[in-house]
């Protein structure tokens, strides 16, 4: 196809020669012969795109495209008169085969391994090296199980083409240690313990029932029964591994009484726990400071204050209180605490 912008006794017209298939890496001799008919001599050439040409300024470049690329070329004549002309150069499909990106996996895992465009198309072949680890040799995109790390190299034969060699490293990282502690512990109902995970990057807690918070290494367990508790670990590679611990809960039907708390917003410590206190449903408590004022007052605490005086926050101090437990025995007094 050709694209005159003037007229003359001989038009002129550009030739950008014949549409070609080529292999990846070998080359195709671009124009016509010859490039540019008519119009007036001498010729100018501009090729666009300019990568992989020998030249964008002669008759008859050569293209070595790595991807199939259409060419154009302008032809500008002595008189100024340009014509345009195109070309194809494609690539036999193997050109878009290989063995993919180096990759990693947790041990235990699978990953497919193999370029995305990948396939049989024009008579494809693969082979695969080592076989250890893979669904196959000859797939055009294996699934890989290697247990340790492994450098896989893949030969891509072609009937037209000349054979493409690639290696592939597949990383295999071992799972993280996560432990868990204390592995067992007994406690009485209504106290709390603090329990901890190390050996991962986050954190997650299961059964969240009885924790303070259920995310990072810390959280604080406070089982109305006997319970066992489950941390999943993730370590910086993304692999997963767990531990447990069991908290044994001796039945207790006596308030357990806190001393301090820490209301920052870390989901830990954040409201003043009063074990046991959902037993007294009927109770009362009271919340003064050192001289006297009330701070806070609560009917049926449910282990809900934030150190808090109507929304403001108190400052961090030791604070003191009375709690009737409306069942008839004295009420409790004692002191806790704010920490900030």
């Amino acid at each position: 196809m050709f694209f005159i912008d003037s007229a003359a006794a001989q038009a002129l017209v550009a030739d950008a020669g014949l549409r070609d298939t080529i292999c990846p890496g070998t080359i195709s001799l671009l124009g016509g012969s010859p490039t540019a008919l008519g119009g007036t001599a001498p010729y100018t050439y501009r090729w666009t795109p300019t990568s992989a040409l020998s030249s964008s300024t002669v008759a008859n470049p050569v293209a070595s495209p790595a991807t199939p690329t259409m060419y154009y070329v302008q032809v500008i004549d002595a008189v100024g008169d340009t014509a345009i002309d195109s070309v194809f150069v494609d690539l036999y499909s193997i050109w878009a085969f290989n063995a993919g990106p180096d990759t990693s996996m947790c041990i235990n895992e699978s990953v497919v391994i193999g370029g995305p465009n990948n396939s049989l198309a024009d008579g494809a072949s693969y082979s695969w090296s080592p076989a250890n680890g893979l669904s196959s040799t000859t797939d055009p995109r294996p699934i890989c199980s290697a247990t340790v790390t492994t450098i896989y190299s893949l030969t891509i034969s072609s009937p037209d083409c000349p054979n493409k060699q690639f290696e592939i490293t597949v990383t295999v990282h071992p799972l993280p240690s996560i432990t868990a502690s204390p592995t067992y512990a007994t406690i009485n109902e209504g106290e709390t313990i603090p329990i901890t995970a190390s050996g991962g990057e986050n954190y997650y807690w299961t059964l969240p029932l009885g924790l303070s918070n259920t995310l990072g290494s810390l959280t604080n367990a406070e089982p109305t029964s006997t319970t066992t508790y489950t941390v999943v670990g993730v370590d910086q590679n993304g692999c997963v591994n767990y531990d447990t611990v069991t908290i044994i809960v001796n039945p207790f039907d006596e308030v357990v009484m806190c001393n301090s708390f820490s209301p920052n917003n870390d989901g830990i410590n954040d409201f003043w726990y009063i074990g046991n206190i959902q037993k007294y449903p009927d109770n009362r408590l009271e919340i003064y400071t050192r001289t006297g004022q009330q701070v806070y007052a609560k009917s049926g605490y449910d282990n809900s204050w934030d150190g808090t005086n109507y929304g403001d926050k108190l400052p961090e101090a030791t604070y003191y209180f009375t709690l009737n437990l409306g069942n008839g025995s004295p009420p409790i007094m004692g002191s806790v605490t704010i920490l900030r």
